[in-house]
């Protein structure tokens, strides 16, 4: 009887649209139970359970939340500032609009999760593990003391910004469209990672492994990838301008369509590697190994190919339009276009 007292007494405030301030509640099953606008601060739940709840429209501002446990719960358009959350579980909620703003979490799990759309930002510790749960859209910016774990998990958008990914232990997980701007990822392993139109713009991944992982559409425009692995990778229609490549190993990938134009790839090793219709061009590919290649309709024009291993690869209409190629090994150049000397002439006239 107390407990549905004091549920009851929560309940009326919220309905007559009261502040609720200063309240411990410890010990507390709510379940099937709305929340509907409710307005809580500087609030203390300790041990509470809340199952097959829906939040709507709910504002917790400065509320500690420890050894809290939320299941088949619905939470939307909710917003959580300040908030403190602390071996909480949140078991097959749904997240819609929801926002988490400057919220510390401390040894926290989701888990069977769905996030469709909501932000998890400036939080001075995000210690937080997502397992099994599938994420729509969040967004993720300027936490501290970060420590995540994902697990058998699905991400379709996931945007990060100024993130470290020696921060993040992944297992299992499967992303779609992530955004990591300006990011550092050095040595890091994404073997065999699914990181479909995927972005790491700027980002610096020196060392890292992607060998195996899906890179289809994924875009590393100006990222630091020396001495990165992208073995058997597939890099279909992939954006890799203005990076710098030198010493990375692309042996065996699909890299078909793909756009490195600028990028240094200086002794990188593609040898083995499908390039029907890559674009290299204004490449930086001195001594490079592309033994082995498929370069069909590949685009060599204005590369610097000196001293580039071509022996065994199989051209056909590739372009190698005024290319650098002192010491450059061939072995046989059939199916190479023949240079286009009015094209180069007309070229110089213009630069004149």
């Amino acid at each position: 009887m107390e407990q549905a007292a004091v549920q009851q007494q929560f309940l009326s405030k919220v309905s007559e649209g009261d502040s609720i301030e200063g309240f411990l509640w410890k010990d507390l099953h709510w379940q099937g139970i709305e929340w509907h606008g409710a307005e809580v601060q500087k609030c203390i739940f300790e041990h509470n359970r809340f199952i097959g709840m829906d939040w709507w429209s709910c504002h917790l501002d400065t509320v500690v939340f420890a050894g809290v446990s939320w299941s088949e719960t619905r939470l939307r358009d909710c917003v959580f500032t300040s908030c403190r959350f602390v071996n909480c579980v949140f078991e097959r909620t749904v997240f819609n609009a929801h926002q988490f703003v400057e919220c510390a979490f401390e040894a926290c799990v989701f888990s069977e999760c769905q996030y469709l759309e909501g932000a998890l930002a400036n939080s001075p510790v995000l210690d937080l593990r997502i397992e099994a749960s599938r994420i729509e859209k969040l967004v993720m910016s300027g936490n501290q003391q970060v420590h995540l774990q994902f697990k058998d998990s699905t991400f379709m958008h996931l945007v990060l910004t100024d993130f470290d990914f020696k921060c993040l232990t992944l297992e299992n997980t499967a992303f779609t469209n992530l955004i990591a701007l300006e990011c550092t990822a050095r040595n890091y392993s994404f073997q065999g990672t699914q990181l479909t139109q995927s972005q790491f713009t700027d980002s610096d991944m020196s060392g890292s492994d992607f060998s195996h992982a899906n890179l289809f559409q994924a875009c590393f425009k100006g990222c630091e990838l020396q001495e990165c692995r992208f073995d058997r990778a597939d890099m279909r229609q992939a954006l890799m301008i203005d990076a710098n490549a030198a010493h990375a190993i692309f042996a065996g990938a699909q890299l078909e369509c793909a756009n490195l134009s600028g990028t240094n790839g200086e002794r990188a090793v593609f040898c083995g590697a499908n390039m029907t219709m890559t674009a290299l061009n204004r490449c930086n590919l001195q001594y490079a190994d592309f033994s082995d290649c498929s370069m069909e309709f590949t685009d060599f024009s204005y590369a610097n190919i000196s001293h580039a291993d071509f022996r065994g690869g199989r051209f056909m209409r590739s372009k190698h339009h005024a290319v650098i190629d002192d010491g450059t090994r061939y072995g046989s150049k059939q199916g190479i276009l023949p240079p286009d000397h009015e094209l180069l002439r007309a070229e110089q006239w213009v630069k004149l």
